[in-house]
C-alpha cells in the first residue's frame, strides 16, 4: 500500500491531506482510529457521507456515486459506505476510502481478549455498588482488552471475572446477534452513544444462552478513559414471556379476525380501536384486509364516525333503537341481544358489554365492546315459525268452537231423541203387559225387537249426552266417602245373572282398605261397563275377575277386571280409547249371539277416571285374554268442570 501511495504521490492525483490519510490509515492501530479516519474523510469536499453501517440497511443516494466496501467477516455484517458527490472526486477519493476500509476491517479482527480488572481507583464505595451491581458492567479497551467489573458476570454466565478465559467477547455472542454487536461496538468507537439497548443472545459456561439486554456508553474521546463501557441486564425470563404473550396475542388476533362475528372496540370517547373482518363486512365499510400483517398506512384511515352514520341511516324505523344503544355506551351499561333490522332486509344482532381494565396511568375504563352478529335467517325462522303458531292458535281455536258447537249440536239432538225413544220402550213394556191383551207369537217377537233397539238407542244417547258433557268439562262429580269394597260388589251382582246365563264363571276379588272419596255412581258406571265388556268377549267356560286393593301407603286403590276372552289385536290397542272404535275382532265367535257395542263406554270410562284425577290403562293379548286396571286416589285431583 506505501507503494501505491508513493505512485499517487506521484502523478499528483491525491493532494497532501489525502495522501496523511491514507498513512495514517496504514498505521491505525484500533477500530477508535479507524472511526476517526473515517469521519475526518467525510468532511473531506467531494463527500456526502461515509459511515461504517450495518450491510442490511436500506441503500440511499445516487447509486453510480455509492461505494460499499466490506468490514470485517462477512457473518458480521458491516461495511463502510460513501456516497459521493460526483464521479471525478468519487475517482479520486475512492483508494483513501479504500485504505479506511481495509484499516477498519484489520483493526475489528484484531484479538480483544480478556484482561484483568483495573486496579481500584477512587471511591471504595463506588467501586463496591459497581461490583455488585444487579446488572453486568464490563469495559473494553480497543488497546488492551475487555473486563468485567461486576459480580453478576460470574453469577449471570457463570465465568470467573478474575480469571476469565481466553477467548473474545464476541466468542460467546450467539452468532445470528454478532452484526447487532459488532454495530453496537463500532457505534461507541466512533464516540456515539446508542441511543438504544440491543438483545444479544449470550453463551453461559455450560454452553447455554441467556438474552442480555445490552446498553453501551462511549468515553473513547476522554483522554482519562478512553474505553467503551457496556451494561448488560439478564432478561431471559422476561423476554421469554413476552415471546409467549406476543404468541398468545398473535392466535387470539387471528382467532378474532377468523370469527363469523364481528367485533368493534370503543375507547371512551367512542372511536373505534379496534375491528375484525367480519366487522367491516357486516358494517359494509368497503376495507377487505385488516389482517395483522397490513400496513394501515398504505390506504386511506377510515372514518368510522361516517360509517356508522351510514349504517344508522340504513335501519329505518329501527333507528329509534340506537338512542338506547347511545345511552347504554354512555352510562357504561350492557346491553344485550338488541336487534338491528335495515331496510334491505338484514338483521344484525348487537351486544354492547363495558370492559374494565387498566387502559391508562391511573385508569379503570377499558373502552366498550361491540358484538355484532348477522341473524337475518334465525329471525326469518323465527318470524316463520311466529307466523305458523299464530295460525294453529287461529285453528285450534276454531277447533274448540268447533267441538263447542258439535258438543252442542249432540246435546240437543239426544235430548230431543230421548223424549221419543222413552216413550217407545214405555209403551212397548205396556203392549207387552198380559193386561193390554194377547199377542201372538210373531207380535211378541217384534215387540222384543222393538225394546231391545230402543234401548241400545237410549244407552247410546245416554253416553253422548255424557261425552259431550266430559269434553265440555261441564259434568260436576258429585263426591262421597265411598266403601269401595261394597260398591264393586254391587256391581258385580249385577251381571252374575248374564255371566251365568254365558256360562262364564264372574268373580270378586276385594280387600279390605280406606274409604275412597268418588262419585260412586260414575265410579260404578265404570266397573259396570268393563265387567260387562269382560263377560261380553268371553267364552262360555271362560272366567272374569275383578279385583281391587289399596295402596302400600294407604293412599288409593287399584282395580282390575281381566278376562280369558277374545282379546284384543295388537295393532287395535292404540286406537282402544277413540269414540266409536270397535275391535277388528268383535265378530269372533265366543259361542253365542253378543249385542254389537256403541264404541263409547271406554271413552266414557276413561274421562271419568280422569275427572277423577286417576289413570286407565289396558293390556291385551290375543285368543288369550285382557286386563284392564284402573287406578284412583283416595280423594279426587278435581270436582269436574
Amino acid at each position: 500500500m506505501r507503494g501505491e501511495t508513493d505512485r499517487l504521490v506521484d502523478t499528483g492525483l491525491i493532494e497532501g491531506a489525502v495522501v496523511d490519510l491514507v498513512v495514517r490509515a496504514a498505521n491505525a492501530a484500533t477500530v477508535v482510529d479507524a472511526q476517526r479516519l473515517v469521519s475526518e474523510f467525510r468532511a473531506f469536499s467531494g463527500v456526502r457521507s461515509a459511515d461504517i453501517v450495518p450491510a442490511v440497511l436500506p441503500v440511499l443516494g445516487e447509486l453510480d456515486l455509492l461505494e460499499r466496501l466490506p468490514v470485517g467477516p462477512a457473518q458480521w455484517g458491516q461495511e463502510l459506505r460513501v456516497e459521493f458527490s460526483a464521479a471525478p472526486a468519487r475517482t479520486e477519493l475512492l483508494p483513501a476510502a479504500a485504505e479506511i476500509a481495509a484499516a477498519a476491517d484489520r483493526t475489528l479482527a484484531q484479538p480483544c481478549r480478556a484482561v484483568p480488572p483495573p486496579p481500584m481507583h477512587g471511591s471504595p464505595l463506588a467501586w463496591a455498588i459497581t461490583a455488585g451491581a444487579r446488572g453486568m458492567i464490563l469495559i473494553v479497551d480497543p488497546a488492551r482488552g475487555w473486563s468485567a467489573l461486576s459480580e453478576s458476570f460470574t453469577t449471570v454466565l457463570g465465568y470467573d471475572r478474575h480469571r476469565p478465559p481466553e477467548f473474545r467477547l464476541l466468542d460467546i455472542v450467539h452468532p445470528d446477534d454478532r452484526p447487532a454487536a459488532v454495530g453496537l461496538f463500532l457505534a461507541c468507537c466512533a464516540g456515539r452513544t446508542p441511543e438504544h439497548a440491543v438483545d444479544l443472545r449470550v453463551g453461559t459456561v455450560n454452553g447455554r444462552f441467556r438474552t442480555i439486554e445490552v446498553g453501551a456508553r462511549s468515553f473513547v474521546d476522554d483522554a482519562d478513559v478512553g474505553v467503551v463501557v457496556f451494561f448488560g441486564l439478564d432478561v431471559t425470563a422476561q423476554r421469554d414471556t413476552e415471546r409467549t404473550a406476543r404468541i398468545e396475542q398473535q392466535r387470539l388476533a387471528r382467532l378474532v379476525e377468523t370469527m363469523d362475528d364481528g367485533l368493534l372496540m370503543l375507547d371512551d370517547e367512542g372511536s373505534v380501536s379496534l375491528a375484525n373482518r367480519a366487522a367491516h363486512r357486516l358494517l359494509d365499510t368497503g376495507v377487505l384486509d385488516v389482517s395483522p400483517e397490513h400496513d394501515p398506512d398504505d390506504a386511506e384511515p377510515l372514518d368510522w364516525s361516517q360509517v356508522i352514520a351510514r349504517t344508522i341511516a340504513r335501519l329505518g324505523p329501527a333507528a329509534a333503537r340506537v338512542d338506547r344503544l347511545r345511552a347504554g355506551f354512555r352510562t357504561r351499561r350492557a346491553v344485550v341481544g338488541e336487534e338491528l333490522a335495515f331496510e334491505d332486509g338484514r338483521v344484525l344482532e348487537l351486544d354492547l358489554v363495558p370492559v374494565t381494565g387498566p387502559a391508562g396511568p391511573g385508569g379503570t375504563d377499558g373502552g366498550t365492546l361491540i358484538h355484532l352478529r348477522d341473524v337475518t335467517a334465525r329471525v326469518a325462522v323465527r318470524r316463520g315459525l311466529e307466523e305458523r303458531s299464530r295460525g294453529l292458535e287461529e285453528r285450534n281455536q276454531a277447533l274448540v268452537e268447533a267441538t263447542a258447537l258439535n258438543n252442542e249440536f249432540i246435546a240437543s239432538v239426544s235430548h230431543e231423541l230421548r223424549g221419543p225413544l222413552s216413550s217407545v220402550v214405555a209403551f212397548s213394556h205396556l203392549l207387552g203387559d198380559s193386561t193390554s191383551g194377547e199377542l201372538s207369537e210373531d207380535q211378541q217377537t217384534y215387540l222384543s225387537v222393538i225394546d231391545r233397539n230402543a234401548n241400545r238407542l237410549l244407552r247410546l244417547i245416554e253416553d253422548l249426552l255424557l261425552l259431550s258433557r266430559l269434553e265440555a268439562r261441564t259434568l260436576q262429580l258429585k263426591p262421597t266417602p265411598t266403601r269401595l269394597p261394597e260398591l264393586l260388589g254391587v256391581a258385580v251382582t249385577e251381571r252374575i245373572p248374564a255371566a251365568h246365563v254365558a256360562g262364564i264363571d264372574l268373580v270378586l276379588e276385594c280387600d279390605e282398605g280406606p274409604d275412597l272419596v268418588c262419585d260412586d255412581t260414575r265410579v260404578h258406571q265404570v266397573v259396570d261397563n268393563l265387567v260387562s265388556n269382560a263377560v261380553k268377549f268371553t267364552p262360555s267356560g271362560g272366567r272374569v275377575t275383578v279385583k281391587a286393593w289399596p295402596g302400600e301407603d294407604g293412599e288409593g286403590w287399584t282395580v282390575s277386571v281381566a278376562d280369558s276372552g277374545v282379546g284384543i289385536p295388537a295393532a287395535d290397542l292404540p286406537r282402544l280409547f277413540s269414540a266409536f272404535f270397535r275391535g277388528s275382532n268383535v265378530t269372533a265367535a265366543v259361542g253365542r249371539q253378543v249385542m254389537p257395542g256403541t264404541g263409547l263406554g271406554l271413552v266414557v270410562s276413561r274421562a271419568i277416571v280422569e275427572l277423577h284425577g286417576g289413570s286407565i290403562s289396558v293390556a291385551s293379548t290375543e285368543g288369550v285374554g285382557t286386563t284392564v286396571t284402573l287406578s284412583l286416589p283416595t280423594r279426587p285431583a278435581r270436582n269436574g268442570g
